[in-house]
């Protein structure tokens, strides 16, 4: 059984004919992906699964190897290699493919064909797609950043980090409550020393945060083609249901909303939904068009990409912990803005320093 790591997706694709491989690297890709997979999850579990994800899976693919597919050309073994080496589930396993995870999916199982057969169905060498690992930390041009969390930020196992090659570790500001970085920065700093390893700090500063507002009911279903409100909440009681969206009445949000226009996208919940605004109403209400839907939740998160939002990229908490971060002894080495989108926000963060 393949290993998904033992496949490097990256590198197998750009192996593929070109038209074929501008069709799965484009934008495009992913919607048509999604769509598929919307198709055969008829009970809208947003998980596919055994013949269903089979299904999806040959449709997604390329007429080119669904037809080589179809005809035995790669051997029935290819769907049991490629489900579940991606979910690394054993055969006793579930293994299920998400519906944000699809297109991931379809695009290594494409890079799978190409790991173990050339485009007569030989079967390649192996070590074809493999980078030998390089043991000596010392010789990487590019460092790597690890992220700690309540997870990772243990005694034990930030050591552990380092000597697997950790050159910065990020402090997520979102995080930072209960004594948690005065805890964890020391210990950075003391095994750093002990293991000889030159190891840097991040401090990752939170950001105004956009997010929907609480639910009316249960999770509102938003169906591609669909007309909803999309505002400000009025009162304490405007909550999100069928037919309309609101986010809490904070200076942030009020500048999101002011800022968006006719034409732009909203995405919601990481992109996994998105809707295109076809009306200002007001400075606090929109009227948008489902473009991507899904199952819209409590507290999600919303990103508008096109648009210069009229609000600071430093919040109060954002402040108070830039001069934490720049107070602790030594001070990290790196700040990181999350939402700056012109100089004067950088310039924000440096006149504090």
């Amino acid at each position: 059984m393949y290993q998904r790591e033992d496949v490097n997706v990256g590198k197998l694709l750009k192996r593929l004919p070109k038209s074929v491989r501008d069709k799965v690297l484009a934008d495009s890709f992913l919607d048509d992906c999604w769509s598929i997979f919307k198709k055969f999850d008829t009970f809208s579990k947003e998980k596919l699964e055994g013949q269903m994800l089979w299904k999806a899976l040959l449709a997604a693919l390329p007429e080119s190897y669904r037809k080589a597919i179809l005809s035995n050309q790669y051997g029935w073994s290819l769907q049991q290699d490629s489900v579940f080496a991606f979910t690394g589930c054993g055969r006793d396993g579930e293994a299920a493919v998400t519906f944000i995870k699809f297109p991931e999916y379809v695009r290594f199982t494409l890079a799978l064909i190409m790991h173990k057969y050339s485009a007569n169905a030989k079967v390649l060498d192996c070590k074809m797609a493999l980078k030998p690992q390089e043991a000596d930390h010392s010789k990487r041009k590019t460092k790597v950043v690890a992220s700690l969390g309540p997870a990772s930020w243990s005694e034990e196992m930030i050591p552990k980090m380092i000597e697997a090659g950790t050159d910065i570790f990020r402090l997520n500001c979102s995080h930072r409550r209960g004594g948690d970085f005065e805890r964890v920065y020391p210990l950075i700093r003391k095994y750093s020393r002990m293991l000889g390893r030159r190891v840097e700090v991040l401090g990752d500063l939170q950001g105004p945060k956009f997010r929907v507002a609480e639910l009316a009911g249960d999770p509102v279903p938003l169906v591609e083609g669909e007309v909803f409100e999309f505002g400000i909440c009025k009162d304490d009681n405007d909550h999100i249901r069928p037919g309309r969206i609101t986010m809490k009445s904070t200076v942030e949000q009020r500048a999101l909303v002011k800022a968006a226009k006719a034409g732009i996208d909203l995405l919601i919940e990481d992109g996994l939904m998105k809707v295109n605004v076809i009306e200002k109403l007001s400075d606090t209400e929109l009227k948008v068009k489902v473009v991507r839907g899904g199952k819209l939740k409590a507290r999600k998160g919303v990103n508008v990409p096109d648009v210069e939002i009229d609000c600071a990229a430093l919040t109060e908490k954002d402040i108070e912990d830039a001069e934490y971060l720049l107070q602790l002894d030594p001070p990290v080495e790196y700040i990181c803005v999350s939402f700056a989108q012109k100089a004067q926000d950088l310039q924000e963060l440096i006149d504090i320093m």
